[in-house]
């Protein structure tokens, strides 16, 4: 069988760490190991995922769309993100963004193949912590705005956000600039005076963030 670049890459690291004295061999053959049986694991679990989503989805799934180039190039995207990550989150939103191309064109969840490729880029691109920021955004957005929250931005503070995740300060600005950088949320603007650990900051949720969460994080 033709091997693949990442199978060459992995037979480079494995000759670089047999090479260390003493525990090179056993991380090595760990390695070999752990890595193809862990990736083949995760695009299992995100091929079941996929396998949810449209069984739940029924009727509402237009099977010609599996011919297009759209879903193709879609499929390949969320592909890569299968293979390189083992976080559930991750596997089951790229799962969703398979299932969501496939639904019927008339179909009010359907997303646009623009904005669905733009979310492939982003969850390739977006740590797990951001992830996990994301969903936090969307509860605490769901329970002050429940109406029209995938149609407007809805304002969000630090200080909730941070009750929420107990972690650094500054680590947590990272994690929410991560979403920024894709528009997912929005910082309005710096406060004049600033506080310590960033206390009297605020982001907006923006539509678009709602959107990617709602139908690709969302079981």
């Amino acid at each position: 069988m033709e091997k693949t670049r990442s199978d060459h890459v992995l037979a480079i690291v494995k000759a670089g760490v047999a090479a260390v004295p003493v525990v090179g061999g056993t991380v090595s053959s760990l390695i070999g190991d752990y890595i193809p049986s862990a990736t083949q694991k995760a695009i299992e679990q995100s091929i079941e995922f996929l396998r949810v989503r449209l069984e739940a989805y029924g009727a509402r799934v237009d099977t010609d769309s599996v011919r297009r180039e759209e879903f193709a190039e879609l499929f390949k995207s969320a592909y890569l993100v299968m293979a390189r990550s083992h976080n559930e989150v991750k596997l089951r939103a790229a799962a969703g963004l398979v299932a969501n191309i496939l639904l019927r064109p008339s179909d009010p969840d359907r997303l646009s193949y623009t904005e669905l490729d733009h979310f492939a880029r982003a969850l390739d691109a977006l740590s797990s912590g951001a992830l996990t920021v994301l969903g936090h955004c969307f509860s605490i957005a769901r329970r002050t705005e429940p109406e029209n929250i995938e149609h407007r931005s809805s304002e969000i503070t630090f200080e909730q956000l941070s009750t929420r995740m107990a972690v650094d300060p500054d680590l947590l600005m990272g994690l929410v600039s991560e979403l920024t950088a894709h528009n997912l949320m929005r910082i309005p603007s710096v406060p004049t005076v600033q506080l310590p650990d960033y206390k009297n900051y605020s982001f907006h949720l923006t539509a678009m963030g709602a959107r990617f969460t709602a139908r690709l994080l969302r079981p």
